[in-house]
């Protein structure tokens, strides 16, 4: 399994999965009612809006896209200074799976990083 497949099934998961829990927890504060004050639906937003890319990017990557390597590239970047905010600022507050699944967003971006900044376009044939 090439590199590119690889990065393309974990930023495809990475997504849907994404998606699907923060349609449930933005369901939930439109149902609810938002403690704080439209700040936590706007956040969610945010977040759909990302998964959204990240599974739209993965389909892209699949199909070996010029598009998707410069889109994937950005949006390692943001996840990257993301994680790293988050373990700066937050650390173990929120508890040891919050923290270590930063870790692992760290771990993806490096591996995304490797993958579509060392390896040429014509390494990654699918």
């Amino acid at each position: 399994m090439s590199h590119y497949r690889i990065i393309a099934s974990i930023w495809f998961l990475f997504g849907v999965v994404g998606l699907a829990f923060n349609a449930i927890e933005c369901v939930r504060l439109m149902r609810f009612g938002d403690p704080l004050n439209g700040g936590g639906i706007f956040s969610t937003s945010i977040g759909l809006a990302f998964c959204l890319l990240a599974a739209a990017t993965a389909i892209g990557l699949f199909q070996a896209r010029d598009w998707a390597r410069t889109v994937v590239s950005t949006v390692t970047v943001l996840l990257g200074l993301y994680c790293l905010s988050f373990i700066a600022m937050v650390g173990l507050e929120f508890g040891a799976i919050a923290y270590a699944a930063s870790w692992l967003g760290l771990a993806l971006v490096a591996y995304s990083c490797i993958v579509i900044w060392v390896l040429r376009p014509h390494d990654h044939a699918v």
